[in-house]
């Protein structure tokens, strides 16, 4: 039974892509920006939005966005993608650089995606800069860290997160979570803002410690960032999928 599916050659936002299918949600994967650029969940509600143009109500937005206009990012055209494996259960990509200093390879299961960072050509950041439950709501969406801290997705925070590191934005509307979880050597601050409110995006990184500035903290490869889309808003839920699925070290 196939779980997972891949389209080649479909365009998302202006850039061919890579569609992936799964039970819990569509990935839309773009080829040169080597990033993703939507997130549908199973009512066609995209968790990314990225469009070219709109600062935080457009082409800001991305995962893993890391290397910031260098690698990594929607609309960038600065790399190259290939399918690796087309299983029933798994789609791998990797996407590298033509000079071969950038190398990172992404798995994409039924449950998740993992992305393991090989080659990097300075130190990045791994951000989440999105729309929850498909538009950001600053004052009903929240956020859930691993020590069982809550905060609205209104506020700010600059701190290191708690280990294992891993966040999730909770939308009460559809129900549902986004989780993003790192595993890697490095430690760092992390910082998450509100940016313009409803109708924007959130601003959430792993080793990104400033708000206004660049402050890019992960140094030390392998690493990894992993996500998935949650069936919940709660914590215990949340923290189990978790520990069942998503590789972070504890």
């Amino acid at each position: 039974m196939r779980t997972v599916s891949v389209t080649d050659g479909v365009t998302d936002e202006g850039q061919e892509s890579f569609r992936i299918q799964t039970e819990r949600a569509v990935y839309l994967y773009q080829k040169t920006g080597c990033a993703f650029s939507s997130l549908i969940d199973r009512d066609g509600n995209d968790w990314i939005g990225y469009k070219p143009k709109g600062g935080p109500k457009g082409h800001y937005r991305g995962i893993p966005n890391m290397g910031y206009e260098t690698f990594g990012h929607p609309g960038y055209e600065t790399g190259r993608s290939e399918l690796v494996t087309d299983s029933p259960d798994l789609v791998e990509v990797r996407s590298s650089t033509a000079d071969g200093a950038w190398e990172v390879e992404w798995k994409i299961r039924s449950t998740h995606a993992t992305m393991t960072a090989h080659k990097i050509a300075a130190p990045v950041w791994l951000l989440y800069e999105g729309t929850p439950g498909g538009k950001f709501n600053p004052k009903t969406q929240f956020m859930l860290f691993s020590d069982g801290t809550r905060m609205a997705c209104s506020e700010t925070r600059r701190a290191e997160s708690p280990d294992p590191k891993w966040v999730a934005f909770c939308d009460p509307k559809t129900k549902r979570s986004l989780v993003l979880a790192y595993d890697g050597s490095d430690s760092f601050v992390d910082t998450y803002w509100p940016m313009d409110g409803k109708g924007g995006m959130t601003v959430f990184g792993f080793g990104r410690t400033d708000t206004d500035g660049f402050g890019f903290y992960i140094k030390t490869v392998p690493f990894s960032l992993s996500f998935a889309l949650v069936e919940s808003v709660s914590f215990e839920e949340i923290a189990a999928y978790v520990g069942n699925y998503l590789p972070v070290r504890g």
